[in-house]
């Protein structure tokens, strides 16, 4: 075989090989990414709504994000989860996150979660059982009442409103029950009275099992910066994309939360994750969901911290809230 015939040989399989790589490289581009898999700590609340808005029309997957919800009784027990790297997000109270980020946890805020406005009625509520004369802090004295965890939001609240209202938070008995269970443990006197936050609030109080007699969060403050979500600095510096990927997400789940609630889809939305029945969540009467974080409001939860000895010295409440929740 001549030298010239070899040589067109070669330059036909050099362009058939180069052929099927172009091939090859237009079938990869064309294919879709695998989603990148977050597993986020939750509360089946209603403060949670947006999350499971995202989820379920699919905002998160937009964004090439598989959501895996892990439920617990309350926002301290998801952040060792977060610390250890079980989990990648946690959505917290503000006094946990606070407490964690003073010891060293290196936790920041990537989004808003819930926020009480300033007039009532709001996020939640103290119930006592029906016919019951509870008023004011000292009428609590010596009682029993449920918080869904110890030395979070919902216990400091609890306790400041005693105090505001004119009774000694120390000498009333906090009980740790998660907040489904709270409306059954005052029905059965297994407690006097449960500070317990929507939809159960709501449905309890339908029910005409209990009463409602007051607002903490109000009394106390308003438009407390309740829970937010919350990743470690670690992750956040490692995986900067998928930080503003899910915020994206987080934040387009709000703008629907807040343009569809009380609409039947949004019903079905909330009933799947509390596992409340829909004709218990109509009426509800919320404060809108919000996209950032203001640190001002921080700012006077820690005040309320320090007043009630959980935390010392200095606090940069600004440094808490990464790029992706603060305000514009």
């Amino acid at each position: 075989m001549s030298v010239l015939r070899i040589s067109r040989l070669m330059r036909t399989a050099l362009t058939a090989f180069a052929a099927l790589g172009l091939a090859a490289g237009a079938a990869l581009a064309q294919a879709p990414a695998q989603p990148i898999k977050l597993r986020v700590s939750t509360i089946p609340i209603i403060d949670t709504a947006p999350l499971q808005v995202g989820i379920a029309k699919g905002f998160f997957e937009a964004e090439g994000l598989s959501i895996d919800t892990t439920p617990t009784a309350g926002g301290a027990a998801g952040l060792p989860a977060l610390a250890a790297g079980q989990v990648q997000i946690s959505f917290s109270n503000i006094i946990s996150i606070v407490l964690g980020a003073k010891q060293g946890l290196g936790f920041e805020i990537i989004t808003a979660g819930s926020n009480t406005g300033a007039t009532v009625p709001d996020l939640a509520g103290l119930v006592a059982k029906k016919g019951t004369t509870f008023k004011t802090g000292k009428d609590l004295e010596g009682k029993r009442v449920a918080v869904n965890t110890r030395n979070n939001i919902i216990w400091l609240y609890a306790r400041a409103w005693v105090k505001a209202t004119g009774g000694d938070p120390d000498k009333v008995t906090y009980l740790e029950v998660p907040f489904p269970q709270m409306i059954d443990a005052v029905k059965g006197d297994r407690v006097d009275a449960a500070f317990v936050v929507e939809p159960f609030l709501s449905a309890g109080v339908k029910s005409d099992a209990v009463s409602l007699f007051a607002w903490p969060y109000n009394v106390v403050q308003k438009r407390v910066p309740v829970a937010q979500y919350v990743a470690t600095k670690t992750f956040i510096q490692q995986n900067p994309d998928t930080i503003e990927r899910f915020a994206r997400a987080y934040n387009k789940a709000v703008d629907w939360t807040n343009q569809n609630q009380g609409n039947e889809e949004w019903t079905k939305i909330i009933s799947g994750y509390t596992r409340m029945a829909p004709e218990q969540l109509k009426g509800l009467a919320l404060p809108p969901y919000e996209k950032t974080v203001d640190a001002a409001g921080i700012n006077e939860v820690v005040e309320l911290m320090r007043r009630n000895g959980m935390i010392e010295g200095a606090f940069d409440a600004k440094a808490l809230i990464y790029r992706t929740a603060a305000p514009r």
